[in-house]
């Protein structure tokens, strides 16, 4: 639509603004996110007691009274023991962010405000699968999530060409420090340093996560919050430019932490649930021009990096470091296993 497209501000690498590519400053929008999701829980909380059925009492054989019903009843004792296994899928949006890059023959260079993509439906589409254990009105989650994040160099995922629907900027950011021996200019292409920079198979993360209740707003639905921490094992695809040092590999990159804040759909043995995400991940590892077998070999590239860690090997081409904080919205299906019920 050209009168939108008009409207819309302009990105500085080219390109109208997009998805993902918000231009104030990552703490600024990780606090919003974190006061939005708080903002939430604390309403949900306040609206407990309207939207909970009233309690009703019951006199027992030996002649006490319980109470039935209530908040406090079903946030005890309903859905105690359950573990659910889950797939889900979900679609990232990035908070800009630095790149440090050091290569040897003198590059020492920081790329400031970068943005990052999704593109969340290219296989492997973005998604995750985890584990979920409820003891009463807390549980735990083994989570892992696959994200894709792509820097702005005029491709997709893998360096897929765009398609006649889509137009994908290359970027131009501020820079700072040596490039090849020689002051960085002010402003760089981001294509003029790479050819590919990139992880997607994927920007990965295992996280331990803490769960709570808070309470049913139905038998059915069941809002809860969480936060948890682990670490990245992204799939890094950097390849600088004109170089036949190219990085294909999995790595241990940093910690890992996530926020959430989601509902869940109870049916007989499916659970149905749908949740927003706060993730956090930094990210720092080596240039070491090797390539997983199939982009698909974890453990042995994992392996291969302890080993290199272990011998005091240091980076061939380089090192990187970044950090990704992404709002993502998530929705999957699992199947819930119920601890068996006393005679």
């Amino acid at each position: 639509m050209p009168g939108l497209a008009a409207k819309m501000p302009a990105q500085p690498g080219g390109g109208a603004w997009r998805i993902g590519s918000w231009r104030r400053p990552s703490l600024v929008r990780a606090g919003e996110g974190l006061g939005a999701m708080l903002a939430i829980a604390a309403l949900l909380v306040l609206m407990q007691p309207l939207l909970s059925p009233p309690a009703e009492m019951s006199v027992g054989e030996t002649g006490e009274r319980r109470t039935l019903g209530g908040w406090r009843d079903w946030a005890t004792s309903e859905g105690a023991g359950d573990t659910i296994v889950s797939g889900y899928v979900g679609y990232p949006i990035f908070h800009r962010s630095n790149v440090h890059l050091t290569r040897p023959g003198g590059t020492d260079l920081e790329l400031k405000n970068l943005g990052w993509d999704g593109d969340a439906f290219y296989f492997p589409i973005d998604g995750g699968a985890r584990v979920v254990h409820w003891g009463d009105r807390f549980g735990s989650m083994v989570d892992f999530m696959h994200n894709k994040a792509i820097a702005r160099l005029g491709r997709g995922a893998h360096g897929r060409k765009p398609n006649r629907f889509e137009t994908l900027p290359v970027e131009e950011v501020e820079a700072s420090g040596t490039l090849k021996g020689q002051p960085a200019p002010a402003r760089i292409k981001l294509t003029e340093v790479f050819d590919r920079l990139e992880f997607t198979h994927g920007h990965n993360t295992l996280l331990f996560t803490g769960l709570m209740r808070l309470g049913s707003l139905t038998p059915r639905l069941r809002p809860y919050l969480g936060i948890g921490a682990g670490f990245e094992l992204p799939h890094v695809e950097i390849w600088p430019k004109g170089e036949a040092d190219k990085t294909n590999e999995y790595q241990y990159a940093g910690p890992a932490g996530q926020l959430i804040a989601g509902i869940e759909f109870r049916m007989a043995k499916a659970t149905y649930f749908l949740e927003y995400k706060f993730t956090l991940a930094s990210l720092g590892g080596a240039l070491t021009g090797d390539k997983s077998w199939l982009n698909s070999n974890m453990l042995g590239d994992l392996w291969r990096q302890f080993q290199r860690w272990r011998s005091g090997e240091a980076p061939k081409y380089g090192t990187f470091r970044t950090t990704l904080a992404a709002h993502q919205v998530v929705g999957g299906v699992g199947y819930r296993w119920e601890r068996a019920s006393a005679p």
